[in-house]
Parts: structure tokens; C-alpha cells; sequence
């Protein structure tokens, strides 16, 4: 199941906004039920707010990320369908977990206390206080709603974190053990030639390449440091750090086979020669067993095991009676913009700033891939990324991981 809401809404309701009708709006009826989940039902009101506090959020902090126009309407990521498709279809399984929580709550002995229904009816409050009545409008935000979303926020974040006091957080130094090792990498480019055909390496120039990664290796063994060694042979070249594990599947196998026979501060006898065979890798082991590095596996170890868990046993309260009126809820388009008041673009735009990169560093966590020093990526090391290094890709959605609909 999907995970999306819970990051960003953790956040808090945003602060002042303005709203910007983009297209006409379609009638609707707030009070119409778009959800059931057996005996709950969910509104069309309460779904189109959650869309809209997902969409202004997103909208405030990652809009100017993805260009003119309307962000919603394109297909951002090559999926196929619009990025506001795919965000509805998020919110709405967002809600169904939001609900499941709440049905099995006194299961966890789990309920709101006095103080938490005071900071619920407190944000609520100076959430109204802060918008006009176009925002809070466009947002189908009325006073029922927003306690109603935020209570179901609230249970959610309570329920998760009981359900996470089952999972066994006892993990192994053997299986979380991690490996630190520096390499760098050298290729042979291609060439264009006038005509605009690509032209490969000759074996010359191949040649040179290797000469190159045995240089390294020749000057690492005379007692220079990975670091000067390299920059004898090519200033512009850097040296790559990166730990690894048994399950590490970013960094090339033939790399990780050179490195696992090394012992601590040793060098490759020889530069390990890509797939491609356009290229060549330089690895020194730093440590067999890197304490720091390990401990950090171990802790995400336990967040995945958290999160698996938390999927399972929504996965085990699938509804007898789940529904969406898709008619009821297609009415729900992005027709309406929301950015901050100009009084307040400074202070949110500093803020853009933050917010984008703690959504980074979440995505990043989310699609479990070690991403390797940026600096690695030059033109030349691109190709020994494909073949031997790692293949830092974020995963979209959790980049994703906001939105909202529509408005009247």
C-alpha cells in the first residue's frame, strides 16, 4: 500500500494562501459520499480538501521545480498519464488507510487524549485565521472538514507508531554489515565524428585509458594516496567514497568482487575493466567493517521493517465494502492554483527550499538506493555508472509525495 500521504501532512496545515482559479469550476455537492469503507463514509468535501492541503503544499514548495503551465496536467514522470491522475488516485487510497487506522484503533488501545483534540481545534483555528474566503473556499475547507481530516491525521501517526512496537529491532553486525571502499573511475568516450555519427574508441585509446587506471595504482603502491595519485594522472577526476553490504545491488558486481578481495587500506592489483570494455575502475578497501556505516544499515534495517509492517497489516484490514463514486470524484479537477500572498514570498521561499530537500531526502530513503557523490558524474563516469557504480535514481513518487484536487 501506498505510503504517500503521511510525510508531507505531517507537516502541519500551511500557512496563508492565495488561490487563483484557473478554469471555470463544476457544481458539486460537498456533502455527496465519494467513499465507502464499510460503515465509514468518507465525503466528497473531506476527499477534496485532502486533495487541495496535498496540492497547495505541493504547489508552495516544489511547483517552480517543474516549469510553466499547469504541473498537473503533465506527464511529469513518463508514466503514461497525467501527474494529477496519478496524485488522485493517491489521495483517495491515502484516505481508505486513514479510515482503516481509525475502524481499528481501540485494537491498539489507541484514542485522541484532551490536549491532542485542543492542538487539532488550535491548528484548525489559525488555519481560518490565516486564509480568506476564496482559499478556504477553493479548499472546501469548512470547520467540519478540517477537524474531521486532521483527527484522521492524528489516529493515523498514533496508529503507526504502535503498530511499529511489533517489529524485532534486533539487528546482527553480520547482516548489516557494511564495507568502505574510495575508487575512480577512467573510460574511453566516444567521439562525434563531422557527420554527426558516433564514433567508439579505438583500442589505442583504450589502451591509454587502462595505462592511466594502472598509473594509479602504481603511485597508490609507491606510498601516494588514492587522492594524489589521481590527480597526477587527472586533476578534473574524482575519487569516489561509498559503503556497501551483501545486499548492496548499486555498485558493479565485478567492482564489489575486486573490493571484497582486499584487506584494509590495500589497493586492486590491476584496474577492473567494465562490461562495456570502454573502461576501467580503480578500488582501495578503507575498511572491512566500517562501524559507522554499518550502524546506519542497521537503523535502516529497522525502518523497513517498520514500514513493512505497517503495509501488512493495512494489507490484512482490506474492507469487506470498499467504493468510489469515480463519476462523483472525475468532478474534482485542478481548476484552482494556490501560491503565498506577496507578503509572505520571502519567508516561503526560504522555506521552498528546505521543504524540497527534507522531500529528497524521504524519496530517497523510500526507493532504497544508495546514491553515489554527484561529483562522479562527469560525461566519462557516466558509462562506468551504467556498468559499475551506483545508479542513484529517486524514485518519482515519493518526490511525488503531495498533492491535492480541486475546487469549486
Amino acid at each position: 500500500m501506498n505510503r504517500f500521504g503521511k510525510r508531507w501532512i505531517a507537516a502541519g496545515l500551511c500557512a496563508a494562501l492565495a488561490a487563483s482559479m484557473l478554469t471555470g469550476c463544476s457544481s458539486v455537492n460537498k456533502n455527496d459520499v465519494v467513499m465507502t469503507v464499510d460503515d465509514t463514509k468518507v465525503t466528497l468535501g473531506e476527499a477534496a480538501f485532502w486533495l487541495r492541503y496535498n496540492q497547495a503544499n505541493t504547489e508552495m514548495y516544489l511547483g517552480g521545480l517543474f516549469g510553466d503551465g499547469n504541473m498537473w496536467e503533465q506527464d511529469l514522470f513518463g508514466t503514461g498519464e497525467a501527474y494529477g491522475t496519478t496524485i488522485k488516485e493517491q489521495i483517495l487510497e491515502d484516505i481508505k488507510e486513514m479510515v482503516l487506522m481509525e475502524q481499528h484503533a481501540s485494537e491498539y488501545s489507541v484514542a485522541l487524549t484532551a490536549e491532542e483534540e485542543a492542538a487539532i481545534d488550535e491548528a484548525a483555528q489559525a488555519f481560518f485565521e490565516a486564509n480568506d474566503d476564496k482559499t478556504l473556499k477553493a479548499m472546501y475547507a469548512d470547520a467540519e472538514t478540517v477537524d474531521r481530516m486532521l483527527t484522521l491525521r492524528t489516529i493515523r501517526e498514533k496508529m503507526e507508531t504502535e503498530i511499529k512496537k511489533g517489529v524485532d529491532t534486533n539487528v546482527t553486525d553480520e547482516e548489516a554489515a557494511q564495507k568502505s571502499i574510495q575508487y575512480v573511475s577512467f573510460t574511453a568516450s566516444s567521439t562525434t565524428d563531422e557527420d554527426g555519427n558516433t564514433v567508439d574508441p579505438t583500442d589505442e585509446e583504450k589502451e591509454a585509458v587502462k595505462q592511466q587506471a594502472q598509473d594509479v595504482i602504481d603511485a597508490v603502491n609507491g606510498g601516494k594516496t588514492l587522492e594524489d595519485a589521481v590527480a597526477e594522472v587527472d586533476e578534473e577526476k574524482n575519487v569516489v567514497s561509498s559503503t556497501y553490504g551483501d545486499d548492496n545491488t548499486t555498485l558493479n558486481d565485478a567492482l564489489k568482487e575486486a573490493a571484497d578481495a582486499l584487506s584494509d587500506g590495500e589497493i586492486c592489483a590491476e584496474p577492473v575493466e567494465m562490461s562495456s570494455g570502454n573502461g576501467w575502475d580503480v578500488v582501495q578497501m578503507v575498511s572491512t567493517f566500517d562501524e559507522e556505516a554499518t550502524e546506519d544499515r542497521k537503523a535502516e534495517i529497522i525502518t523497513d521493517r517498520e514500514n513493512d509492517l505497517v503495509t501488512t497489516t493495512l494489507e490484512g484490514w482490506e474492507p469487506e465494502v470498499y467504493e468510489v463514486d469515480e463519476e462523483l470524484w472525475a468532478k474534482i479537477t485542478f481548476n484552482v492554483g494556490f501560491n503565498a500572498p506577496e507578503a509572505e514570498t520571502e519567508a516561503t521561499e526560504a522555506g521552498n527550499t528546505e521543504a524540497a530537500e527534507e522531500t529528497e531526502a524521504e524519496t530517497a530513503a523510500e526507493t532504497e538506493t544508495e546514491a553515489e557523490s554527484a561529483e562522479a558524474k562527469t560525461t566519462a563516469e557516466s558509462e562506468t555508472e551504467a556498468e559499475s557504480t551506483e545508479a542513484a535514481e529517486e524514485t518519482e513518487a515519493e518526490t511525488t509525495a503531495e498533492t491535492g484536487t480541486e475546487a469549486e
